[in-house]
This record gives C-alpha cells, structure tokens and sequence, in this order.
C-alpha cells in the first residue's frame, strides 16, 4: 500500500495507479482539523503536478476525490471549486453533493471529496454506444438542462458532453470549477453569451450532426422565452462554425506535445508523439527500430519518396508510411521543414474532430538531428477495403453503387468547400467507399487554406484532379462532372 503527500503526488505524474486490492494511502486533515485518511482506488484523470481526480473510499463509502497540488495555486483552484459547487446548488440544478473538504498533512495538498453516484456515465460515455434514436434523445435533455442553467444565471465554460452525468433519468452538471454565474441580467445569461456556449457544445460534433441542430436551437429557444434570442438559424449556424474552427485550432496545436491522450518522446535524435491506448512492450521495440517492422511486415508500396508496409504491433495489424529522404539535396531542403508525417498527423485529427472517415492516426516519429528533420514516420490504422477506382469500375454507371459513391463524395465536397480544406492528391485510388463512410487517404498534401482566392483555385485544382480519374471513360466523367458542377465550384 502506497502512502502519498503533496510531493509523490507531483512526482509520481500519470505513473499513479492504485486499485482496489492496492489503494494510495493520502493521509490529511479535514476543515475541522481532524485527521483523516483517503483511499485512492482508480485514477479517473491526472494533470501532471496539477490535479488528480480519482475514485477513493473515505469513512466505508465511495466517493469521488479531487486532489489539487499545483504549487502555490492549489488554494485558488481548490476554492474555485467549492465555489462552484455552492452557485450551482443555489441554483437548484442537480450535481454530486460536497461531502468534505481539507488538506494533506504536509499542506501541499487540496482535497474535496464529493458524492460518487454509482451506476451513472457521462454522457459522452453514453453517446459512444447509443444508436442514433437515442443520441438525439440525449442532446435533447442535454440542451433542455443547459437552458436552465442559463435560464438560472450559470454558465459551463467547459461544455462538453463529459461534464454531464446520466444517472437513471437525472441528469448532472459536472466541474464546477468551470461554472461562471451571470446574475447582472433579469432572465439569467444575457443571449449573446448563451448562444455562443450553446454553439461551443455543438462545435464538438462531427460535421455530419449539423442536420440536427435547427431543431436543437428552437428547443433552446422555446425554453428561454424571456431571452432576446435570434430567429434566424443562419446565424447560429454561422456562429457554430466559428465555434468549430476556433477548436479546431486549439486541439490541433496540441497534437505535438503530452496530454492525457497522446505521449511525446523528444530527444535529440527523435520526436514521436503516439496515443497511450497504443502502449506495449512491442510498441517500445517499434520506436527503436521501425524499419525492421517494415521488413518483417507486408510491403504495400515501394517508392523512392514513401515506403508503405503492413505490420505488427502486440498482435495488431496496421499501416506504416515511411517518408524518405531520396538524397542530400532533398534531405537538405527537407531539414528544417514540418515532415510530411508531421503534416499526416495533423490533416488526420482536423478530419477526425470534423466527422470525416479516414483512418485512425496512432504514431508519429522524426527522426532528427538536433533541429534537423530526416527521416518520417506515420503510423494509423489498417482499413480494409477496395479504393474507389478500382470498386467503382466493377460497377454499372447506373448502380445504387455509383449512386453512394457520388453522394459521399459530394458530402466530402461540402466540408471541404465550409472549411477550406485542400486534399491536394484526388486520386480515386486515395478512398476507400464503404456502406458507412467515405474514407479518406494520403493526407500529407492536404492543408487549410484561409486565403479565399487561393482556396477556390486550389480547390478547382482538386475537383479537375477528381474528373481526370475517369478520363478514359466518357460515360463515368459525364456523371462525376455533374457532382462537380453541383459543388458550384467547377
């Protein structure tokens, strides 16, 4: 059994894993002073040398421990909690109960112990699994409660499906540390302020969801008759896409460094960012040594630019690209610039946070020297499937087959168009279609591009790269060339 104080908590990082048979031990004081002793038996979340919030047992019951030892702020961190905690009760909306509050012996260490609510989820853990009747269900109730805290003068800074527990059929408000309390105006939370959190929830939901929102926003709007609130769902569908390119910007730029998700290995001969869910003992031979993956594994395509193999890592298959470095002079012109699998990993986050289909980005490695960029590396997942060119020539022109194919694409082409997006490579060869989603491939010459002239040439520049698939085959280019006209962009 562990015994923990402000000083293992700090240097113990994300390494902290108690559990049931093996609890961390906090020995502290609560407000009276009286000694008492924390159990913690799951880590739920760290931050390093910030905060731990964990599943622990106090006095015979569960309970849900937050610790706060963030050097010389924790009391501030701490207070904002309580204070939260106390504006959301007055407010009448339902969160997990303070049970106590204190110190650890050393008094490095804030600690609030609140109510654990067994058989409940978070909502977003709930949405993972729910099939589409019952996700608009739970948006429905999550957007009924955000009016009322609005309607009460709350305001959830962090909005996210996360920070709302499910609990039979309560729903709970989460961290309330990020809860801020508007009480200037008559009916709670002026519109303007509304509206911009309401839209930061939506922000987080892939492209594809934006169908539902309309409706969503006149809910909200029913709920708050008193709110000066626009009716006109053009501008909240503008704002939602503001919403969602400022996110974007602030998830990608931290794609390359620890978090929660990812881990960062930086040292002079390499940089590898990689998700933790990835973590073996094989991984780590993997990092040492990638190329003898590539010659163990299956090799997909051999160029002088790329190497594409499937290998095995811990057992699973999945696809590796190695990018070269064809001589000096492209190595010299290579050194100093973002390498084209840094490129990769982030291309495939945007699409993921925006609800394209492309596969699962897992590693990413540099090798370097010092600030010197050479060889790259980028590792996702193995999607099996036929790409679109050669699936697509197997079918008649007028098949259900080309009907789907054309519509993904065509929804494609609208995420693009709304975000600015440029693939680049529209190769036919660089998608696989399936029932479920169109998906896409080579990611490292796809790029944002704000600049709105250069957007519509380089985005016509795409949109030809996509007819040419079919040149040889006038019947097939007709109908691409009507989807492309369709886009308004041809």
């Amino acid at each position: 059994m562990q015994t923990l104080d402000t000083r293992t908590l700090i240097s113990s990082g994300r390494a902290l894993m108690p559990t049931d048979a093996e609890p961390a031990v906090l020995p502290w004081l609560d407000a009276d002073g009286e000694a008492q002793s924390l159990e913690l038996l799951k880590v739920f979340r760290i931050l390093p040398e910030k905060r731990v919030v964990a599943l622990a047992r106090w006095r015979g019951q569960r309970v849900l421990a937050k610790l706060f030892f963030a050097r010389l702020r924790w009391p501030q961190h701490l207070q904002r909690e309580i204070d939260g905690i106390h504006a959301i009760v007055a407010a009448g909306i339902a969160t997990p109960a303070m049970l106590a509050t204190g110190t650890s012996v050393d008094g490095g260490t804030g600690v609030l112990l609140l109510q654990y609510i067994e058989n409940s989820e978070t909502v977003g853990q709930r949405w993972e699994r729910a099939p589409q009747a019952e996700r608009e269900i739970l948006l429905r109730k999550v957007v009924t409660l955000i009016a009322d805290c609005h309607g009460r003068g709350l305001l959830q800074k962090d909005i996210h499906l996360d920070n709302f527990l499910l609990s039979a059929d309560v729903l709970y408000l989460l961290d309330a540390a990020a809860v801020s309390v508007h009480t200037g105006e008559p009916h709670g939370v002026d519109g303007v302020r509304s509206l911009q959190n309401l839209a930061l929830l939506f922000a987080q939901f892939p492209v594809h969801n934006d169908a539902q929102v309309p409706a969503l926003y006149e809910l909200y709007r029913s709920l708050r008759p008193h709110t000066e609130l626009s009716t006109d769902p053009c501008m909240f569908s503008a704002l939602l896409q503001q919403n969602r390119l400022a996110r974007l910007r602030v998830v990608l730029d931290k794609l390359y460094r620890e978090t929660s998700a990812h881990a960062c290995i930086q040292k002079r001969d390499r940089f590898v960012v990689y998700r933790r869910s990835l973590e073996s003992p094989q991984l780590q031979e993997f990092l040492q040594a990638p190329d003898d993956f590539i010659t163990r594994g299956r090799l997909l395509k051999k160029g002088n630019s790329s190497t594409v193999a499937l290998v095995q890592i811990a057992g699973r298959d999945y696809v590796l690209k190695r990018y070269n470095i064809k001589s000096f002079w492209h190595g010299l012109r290579r050194a100093l610039r973002p390498s084209r699998a840094w490129v990769s990993w982030r291309n495939a986050h945007m699409l993921e946070m925006l609800g394209v289909a492309t596969p699962q980005p897992l590693l990413m490695m540099e090798r370097r020297c010092g600030a010197l960029r050479r060889e790259a590396y980028f590792l996702s997942e193995f999607v099996a499937g036929e790409d679109v060119l050669r699936y697509l020539a197997k079918e008649p022109i007028n098949s259900a087959a080309w009907e789907r194919v054309l519509a993904q694409f065509g929804q494609l082409f609208q995420v693009m168009r709304d975000y600015h997006i440029v693939h680049g490579d529209m190769k036919a060869t660089n998608f696989i279609s399936t029932a479920d989603a169109l998906i896409v491939l080579d990611l490292d010459a796809m790029r944002k591009e704000p600049d709105k002239e250069r957007f519509r040439n380089a985005f016509g520049k795409d949109l030809q790269r996509f007819i040419a698939n079919w040149q040889d085959k006038p019947e097939c280019a007709a109908r691409v060339l009507t989807l492309v006209e369709q886009s308004g962009q041809h």
